[in-house]
Order: structure tokens, then C-alpha cells, then sequence
């Protein structure tokens, strides 16, 4: 490591050059071949994947969109809202790719019974994937043109979903420049709120350009830019940090400055390929899931992680050669750590309370986690007046909450009497629910095809929807049929989303299970001790019980002024992979400064308290400058990276004021020797005094 960052530092035009080279050619590369982002939750077994492969073998077609007409002072069909409304339906005929557009005007059932909402259906000739997010921005901006006077339009459908959740990194900039204010105040120094701004920025970038040329050739799920970007500009900022401020230490303590890039390369640098490898493996852990949604979300990450990590490993060093002794620290200006020695001999002499006290903490944070509800919002939890918002609303309102997610249970029939199967489930679910009557199709492949609309009492997020799709399965169908009888399945969108989480649950144990796993064993290789890394593998499960119960606390449950609702199956997925990762970057800083404190003085309350005097300063401001990052894109309209903000900031808040601060010294100073224990290694007497240690 030493030798890669001086060859950097020797050679800083050259590497600056091929990181912008690199940086552009990517940029140019993924602007000229376009985004091709697939929200796809694809389970090719599930129950109603196999209802949506029937119902489209024989209703072939493409995407539907829906467009909603809401009056509130006249009549939607009234003569001067048809002259309004007509124009636009005209000119979303001609939009590209358009097959038909059906005319409330013209089409029975597409008035609600009080005549105040209308819809318009879209057709298209292929899939949602197929059509691109331009086709979509101009679907909305033309259906919502003939807005004004009175008359309300929304568009719902997967098309008008995809422009809605369109990536936006513009709240990105906002938590830049609150880390740089923070790294201002850290080390009193202009270049050194450049440099870590400026490697992160340029990594990001050029990942960001990665993903969508990756897009390409696997399923990249539109929500991945913004994930990558939040974790790759929060990640950047930290490595770029833990090697600037070794780099100033080395500086202060009279190196030059070629030997104090060293000092910071074999030292920080180290601990940076650890931690970033130990992310990447944490989100490659999402693989084993078996998604292709959930493994587009992670390859994302983790070529924003990989990009950022050795951009601080390289263009970083080559920066520090243009600033010279300008990131040398102002006399006065080295913090001696007195608060935070101070502070670590406290929590050593204490460690029960300490450790007391910090479980406290992180039991209270995850009390809520019981409440957890999975599933995926509907268009209710989009932002107010969003097109999809709108039509939601107006949906709902016109043709009752159901109507926003209705189910469909689909069957292939072999006989004419197999029909009554369908016939009596009818009349068994419309106690329940309202059924439609059954539709009798020819099936292209032989038989017939039956399908029975049912609409929900309830929205499609509503639990009784949920419990309904479990009903009709488990139930209602069994009851139907008769001995001999076909299999019917039931589709729709709660349908999917029911299939999806219960997917994700059943596959949450191996995920766990090989996340922590493979963590121990990068731990155990780095530190060489059989107890730390299952200390802070057990620290890392309360923390991410702490993050999901702050979650589910915000989003699920609305405790603090949000629309409640289920959380999406994947985030808590996601959450542990990133928060397992990330709070591993400090464990290794803090606990790599402690093993060189050990090594040289044989005392572990001593190790620990000059470990977390050297080290606590740069943590905490790591963390705070993580976390702005991660809150700013809090304020994003997609939903899920709201709640990703909301629990990444949480987590790293957590780690390194509380899990850091207090629970990690606690824990080691009362395990003592046993802390670098692995069974079969020789100890040796440590340097600089008689004690002993294991090497």
C-alpha cells in the first residue's frame, strides 16, 4: 500500500490526468448510449407471476396507462371541460408508440356514478421497459396540460410510475457543501475541505456513469443512482478523511511530506481497503436473496464504493503533492485528544454503566422494529400533487379505494365444465369483495383461459388487501374447486407485492447469516483475534435493529407527521448490508489505532484510552459528515431513499456516538488480554515495554 500511494504521489500529473480521462470517457460513453433503468420484480414461480403470464397470453397487448379526470364544480363530461379534455386525448393519440387512447366520452364505464372523476385509458404496443422514460415525461406533460379551470388530471400506470420516481441527486450538492463546513471547522483549512470533496465527487461521478452503462446488460433498478450516490458520496468523504488526517498527524510530528504519505498509506490506507472491501462484501450479500432487483441495487453500490475507495487511495495522494504544505496543520491547530482520553478513561473505569447505558439507547431506537410491516407503498405515499398522487386520489375517490389495485385470478380450463370452479368462487368472494363476472378466453397454447377481476374494499397497501390475497388462496379458491379441477392463481398488484415479501423473508436468514459471516472472517483477518470480530458483529445486529425501529417508527407508523405504510421488502435488506458495512469502517479505524496502542504498550485500558483520543475527533467528524450526506437526501421524492436517508443517518449517528464511543471500549477493557486471542499464535513480548502480547 505504501509503495502504490508514494508511486501517486511521485507521479500526481499522470494519475490526475487518467482519473479525468476516465471520468469523461464515462460520462461520454453513458450519455451516448442512454439509461435503460428496469424497476422489475421479476419471481418467475410465484403464484401471481403465473396469473399475469395467463392473463397476458390472451390479452397480448402493452403497457396501459390510465389517465384521471377530476371536477369539482361541474360535471366531468361536461361540454366545457369536453372541449378542454378532448384536445389532449387527441394529442396523447399521436405521442409515439401509442395504439389507442379509449375516450371517457365514448366508452361505457369509464365515468364514476357521481360524474366528477373520468378516466382515459392509454394503450401502448410494448412493456413499460421497452418505452423509455422520455415517452414517459411526455405522457404526463401532455395529459396534464389540459389542467386549469376547475379540472384535475393524473396519470397512474407503471409508465407514469417510472417518471415519477426519475432519479434526483440535486439535494446531493446541499450535503457536500455541509460536509465541507464541517471539515472547515475539523481542520481550519480550505485544501483540506477540497480534497476529500473533490475525490469523492470525481469517483461518484465516474460510478454513477458505471451504472448506467451496467443498465444495460443486467436489471439496474431506477432507485439504484440515488442509492449509490448516497452511499458513494458518504463513503468518499470518510476515506478521503482517514487518510488526509494520518497524512496531517505524520506531517505534525516533523515527517516529510513524501514519508507522511507513507505513514498515512500503511496505516489509514490499510484500514480503507478493509472497510471498503468489507462493504462491498456486506452488499454483495444481497445476492444471496436470489433477486435480480435487489442484485442490481447491489452491484450498484458496490461499484460506487470500489470507485470511491480507490480514488482515495490514489487520486487523493496525487492531490496532496499539488497542496503541498498547505495541508500541513497550523501550529496550535493538532488536537491533542484530551477531550476524548478524558472521556475513554471514564467509560473504562465504568464499563457496566457504560455498557448499560448505551443498550438503553439502542433498545428504545429499536422498540418499533416489532411493528414492521413489509410491502410496497402504493402511489398514496407519492409526493402531493405528483401525477401519480393526483391520480390516485382521484381514482379512489371516484371508484373507492379498491380500484387502485384490483386483483385478477387467472385459471386454464380444459372442459366447458370446468367453468364452474370460476362461477362458484365468484359467489364466494363477493361477501368480501366485488367480483366482476368471469371472462371466458381462448388460450392461444389450447383451453381456455378464465379470468375474475375482484376489487379490494381496501387500497392496494390496506393489511385487509394483503389478507384478502392470502384468503383467496389459501380459502376461497381450495372451496371453489372441485376434485380434478384446475389451479387458479391470483395476480394483480398486491398480489406481486405479497409474493415479493414473502420471497424476501423466506431468504432473510441465509442473507443474515452470510453477511455476518463473511464479516467475522475479514475482521479475524485483519485484527488476528477471534473476539473482536464477533463483538462487533453483535454490536453491528443491535445497530441495525436500532435503524430499521427508527424506520418503521418514521415511515411505517407516521409517529412524527409522515403517511404511514408498510416498508418496502427490500430496504431492510439493503440497510443491514449497508449499515453492517459502514459501521465496520470505524470499528476498523478505531480498533486498528487501538492494536498499534496495544502493540506498543501491553495495556488495554491504556491502548484504548490513547486510541480513542487519537481517533475520536476524525470519528465523530466522519460520522457527522456521513450523515449529512445521507440526510440531505432526505428531502428526495423517491420514498425509498427518503427512508434510506433516514436510516444511514441514523445508523452512523448511532455507531460513532454511541456503539464507538462507549459500547466498544466498554466491552474491551472488560475482556482485557482476551481481545487479541486466536487460538495456535505465539505470543511475544510487546514492543517498547515487558508486557505480553499476541502477535
Amino acid at each position: 500500500m505504501p509503495a502504490f500511494a508514494a508511486r501517486c504521489f511521485r507521479h500526481a500529473p499522470l494519475v490526475v490526468l487518467l482519473w479525468l480521462v476516465l471520468l469523461t470517457g464515462l460520462l461520454v460513453a453513458a450519455g451516448s448510449a442512454g439509461s435503460s433503468y428496469r424497476d422489475e420484480l421479476v419471481l418467475p414461480s410465484a403464484d401471481s407471476t403465473v396469473a399475469a403470464e395467463l392473463a397476458a397470453r390472451v390479452t397480448p397487448g402493452g403497457d396501459q396507462e390510465r389517465v384521471l379526470l377530476g371536477s369539482a364544480r361541474e360535471p366531468v363530461d361536461a361540454a366545457v371541460l369536453r372541449d378542454r379534455v378532448e384536445p389532449m386525448l387527441a394529442e396523447l393519440s399521436r405521442l409515439p408508440r401509442v395504439v389507442s387512447v379509449d375516450s371517457p366520452y365514448t366508452t361505457a364505464g369509464l365515468v364514476s356514478a357521481d360524474r366528477r372523476v373520468a378516466v382515459a385509458v392509454v394503450r401502448f404496443d410494448a412493456g413499460t421497459e421497452r418505452l423509455g422514460r422520455d415517452l414517459a415525461d411526455r405522457l404526463v406533460t401532455t395529459a396534464r396540460s389540459a389542467e386549469g379551470d376547475g379540472l384535475t388530471v393524473g396519470v397512474a400506470g407503471p409508465l407514469a410510475a417510472s417518471a415519477a420516481g426519475a432519479p434526483s441527486l440535486g439535494n446531493a450538492a446541499l450535503g457536500l457543501l455541509a460536509a465541507g463546513i464541517v471539515l472547515l471547522v475539523t481542520f481550519g483549512s480550505l485544501t483540506c475541505v477540497l480534497l476529500p470533496i473533490i475525490t469523492a465527487s470525481v469517483s461518484v461521478g465516474a460510478a454513477l456513469a458505471v451504472i448506467s452503462l451496467l443498465g444495460k446488460v443486467v436489471t439496474v433498478p431506477g432507485v439504484s443512482t440515488e442509492i449509490a450516490a448516497l452511499l458513494g458520496l458518504g463513503v468518499g468523504v470518510d476515506y478521503a478523511l482517514f487518510v488526509l488526517t494520518r497524512y496531517r498527524q505524520a506531517l505534525a510530528d516533523g515527517r516529510p511530506t513524501a514519508e507522511a504519505l507513507a505513514v498515512a498509506a500503511a496505516t489509514s490506507g490499510r484500514s480503507v481497503v478493509f472497510a471498503g472491501l468489507t462493504v462491498c462484501v456486506s452488499l454483495l450479500g444481497m445476492f444471496t436473496v436470489g433477486i435480480g432487483f435487489l442484485n442490481g441495487i447491489a452491484l450498484s453500490a458496490v461499484v460506487a464504493v470500489l470507485l470511491t475507495m480507490l480514488a482515495s487511495l490514489s487520486l487523493l495522494p496525487a492531490l496532496l503533492r499539488f497542496a503541498g504544505h498547505r495541508a500541513r496543520p497550523a501550529p496550535g491547530r493538532a488536537a491533542d485528544g484530551a477531550g476524548w482520553a478524558r472521556l475513554a478513561r471514564a467509560v473504562t473505569a465504568h464499563p457496566v454503566r457504560a455498557t448499560a447505558g448505551a443498550l438503553v439507547v439502542v433498545g428504545v431506537l429499536a422498540a418499533p422494529m416489532f411493528a414492521l410491516r413489509l410491502g410496497l407503498p402504493d402511489a398514496g405515499a407519492d409526493p402531493q400533487g405528483s401525477a401519480t398522487r393526483v391520480a390516485f386520489d382521484l381514482q379512489e375517490k371516484g371508484f373507492g379505494p379498491g380500484a387502485n389495485g384490483p386483483l385478477v385470478v387467472a385459471g386454464r380450463l380444459h372442459t366447458e365444465g370446468d367453468r364452474g370452479a370460476v362461477l362458484r368462487l365468484r359467489e364466494e368472494v363477493s361477501a368480501r369483495a366485488e367480483a366482476g363476472p368471469p371472462v371466458f378466453l381462448p388460450d392461444p397454447e389450447g383451453g381456455t383461459v378464465a379470468l375474475l377481476t375482484v376489487i379490494p374494499r381496501g387500497s392496494p397497501q390496506d393489511e385487509s388487501t394483503t389478507e384478502l390475497v392470502h384468503w383467496l388462496r389459501d380459502t376461497a379458491i381450495p372451496a371453489a374447486r372441485a376434485d380434478g379441477e384446475p389451479a387458479m392463481h391470483v395476480g394483480g398488484v398486491t398480489a406481486a407485492q405479497a409474493d415479493f415479501s414473502a420471497a424476501i423473508a423466506d431468504r432473510l436468514p441465509l442473507f443474515l447469516t452470510s453477511v455476518v459471516a463473511i464479516s467475522v472472517l475479514l475482521l479475524a483477518a485483519l485484527f488476528r483475534s477471534v473476539l473482536i470480530p464477533l463483538t462487533a458483529a453483535l454490536m453491528n445486529l443491535l445497530a441495525a435493529a436500532a435503524t430499521i425501529g427508527v424506520v418503521v417508527a418514521v415511515f411505517g407508523l407516521g409517529l412524527f407527521g409522515g403517511a404511514a405504510g408498510p416498508i418496502e421488502p427490500y430496504l431492510p435488506v439493503f440497510l443491514f448490508a449497508g449499515l453492517f458495512g459502514l459501521s465496520l469502517d470505524y470499528e476498523v479505524f478505531l480498533v486498528t489505532r487501538i492494536q498499534e496502542e496495544w502493540r506498543r504498550r501491553g495495556d488495554t485500558r491504556a491502548a484504548i484510552v490513547a486510541g480513542l483520543a487519537g481517533t475520536g475527533r476524525t470519528i465523530t467528524a466522519a460520522a457527522l459528515i456521513m450523515a449529512l450526506v445521507f440526510v440531505s437526501f432526505v428531502f428526495a421524492g423517491s420514498r425509498v431513499v427518503r427512508e434510506s436517508g433516514v436510516g444511514l443517518t441514523v445508523a452512523v449517528l448511532l455507531d460513532a456516538v454511541v456503539i464507538r464511543c462507549a459500547l466498544v471500549p466498554a466491552v474491551m477493557v472488560v475482556l482485557g488480554r482476551a481481545n487479541w486471542w486466536l487460538p495456535g499464535r505465539r505470543p511475544i513480548p510487546a514492543r517498547g515495554d515487558e508486557a505480553v502480547v499476541n502477535r
